[in-house]
């Protein structure tokens, strides 16, 4: 018996099929596992520009230049630091005063590179922005040795135990960098213990 070429066709289709199935699938999971394997992640690359420097305090990254971003897509009009941090040595609290005419962004992401808050000047409280980083158990313990924060204190509870602070301050023109960056430095990073029981 000789097979016409829609009978082939139909017994190579559930191979076919199969074949894309699988190769659906590994691709699916590979680009879901990237983030977790890849060597650079955005941790990485932060804890790398940083170098020996004791965490928990602003540490300003070098100007951005071609080829030689600390971290991806940068943009030269911003200056920039990092404030690493790991809770399980305290809490951290991120404090700088805020002017309203020159922009000032924080970026609060996990040790995955996932942003988990940001806020810019313009939610500053009285020219002042003042944020409280812990873990559940620490905000908890925070929370029952005082019922009321202070009205400017924003309490962030960090989904990990190690992130970072990413601040960026805007320079309208190139000559206004040095001014930008005396921006960040007016930034504190400080860690503390939580409260006793």
């Amino acid at each position: 018996m000789r097979l016409t070429l829609p009978d082939r066709f139909i017994d190579y289709l559930p191979w076919a099929a199969a074949t894309l199935l699988i190769a659906g699938i590994v691709h699916i999971v590979s680009v879901l596992l990237m983030p977790a394997v890849a060597p650079h992640t955005a941790y990485a690359r932060v804890i790398k520009a940083v170098g020996d420097t004791a965490t928990d305090k602003l540490v300003l990254l070098p100007a951005a230049g071609p080829g030689a971003e600390p971290l991806p897509f940068e943009d030269p009009s911003f200056a920039e630091g990092v404030c690493v941090y790991d809770l399980s040595k305290g809490l951290l609290r991120v404090t700088t005063p805020a002017d309203g005419e020159d922009f000032l962004a924080l970026s609060f992401l996990t040790s995955g590179g996932r942003l988990y808050h940001a806020v810019t000047d313009r939610a500053a409280i009285k020219g002042r922005i003042e944020i409280v980083i812990g873990d559940e158990k620490q905000m908890d313990a925070l929370q029952g040795a005082s019922d009321e924060a202070t009205p400017q204190e924003v309490r962030l509870t960090s989904p990990t135990k190690r992130g970072f602070v990413l601040v960026r301050a805007f320079a309208k023109r190139s000559t206004e960098l040095p001014r930008a960056r005396e921006r960040l430095a007016a930034v504190n990073c400080a860690r503390f213990d939580p409260p006793k029981d």
